[in-house]
């Protein structure tokens, strides 16, 4: 057996008993230089989830990783010891990247409260932007995405104890994709016209309606 030979081989087996967030946090340092791995950090901290310091490896992750990564997460955040601050994170990562699936999984596990709450809140703007967003989509395909992220907004609504913050969320979007998207019905609009008569755009259904708004800072 050669010197190299040797050598790698005892390479191979002390690398795997390393573990822990000791290791993970020495693999993230390297994140700078671009050169790291996030499954392999992720791989690290999963030795022992109770270890002080594996939600805030967990929470690199799940900043830092891609898909597949997102969704070892899901595997795995379940048993460390609760923490809503990283399910939140979690929450609105998988939210911000449209992965809609992995999110109602999310919401199935999760008890009621606040971060079930907000997490339901995240699927309806999940659903609502990609009702805007996706080029592929018809009219007909739009609206029935809005409308399916308008019955989770009402849904939300109709409960007791939701957060300030989460139900001021849910009015805004729910007045969003209810009024401000092509294919809805605008809001009401006054005014006065050049001889200062008062107006409302109603006046004007079915009609098309040129509104330049403008100002003066």
């Amino acid at each position: 057996m050669t010197a190299r030979l040797a050598m790698a081989i005892m390479g191979l087996a002390m690398g795997s008993l390393l573990g822990g967030v000791k290791d993970a946090r020495e693999l993230i340092s390297k994140s700078k230089r671009n050169d790291v791995e996030v499954m392999k950090v992720l791989d690290l901290v999963r030795s022992d989830l109770t270890e002080e310091g594996a939600a805030e490896v967990i929470g690199w992750v799940i900043e830092n990783g891609f898909a597949q990564e997102r969704k070892r997460v899901g595997e795995v955040i379940w048993k460390l010891p609760k923490n809503d601050q990283l399910m939140l994170k979690y929450v609105r990562i998988l939210s911000f990247y449209g992965e809609k699936g992995q999110l109602e999984e999310v919401i199935g596990k999760l008890p009621k409260g606040r971060v079930h709450q907000e997490a339901r809140f995240r699927l309806a703007l999940t659903v609502a932007e990609d009702a805007q967003r996706n080029l592929t989509l018809n009219d007909a395909e739009r609206a029935a995405r809005n409308h399916e992220a308008k019955a989770i907004l009402e849904k939300l609504e109709k409960e007791e104890g939701v957060n300030e913050f989460v139900e001021k969320w849910v009015a805004d979007l729910k007045y969003k994709i209810t009024h401000l998207v092509v294919g809805c019905e605008a809001p009401e609009i006054e005014g006065v016209d050049s001889e200062g008569k008062k107006i409302t755009l109603s006046e004007y259904r079915g009609k098309v309606v040129l509104l330049p708004f403008w100002g003066m800072w």
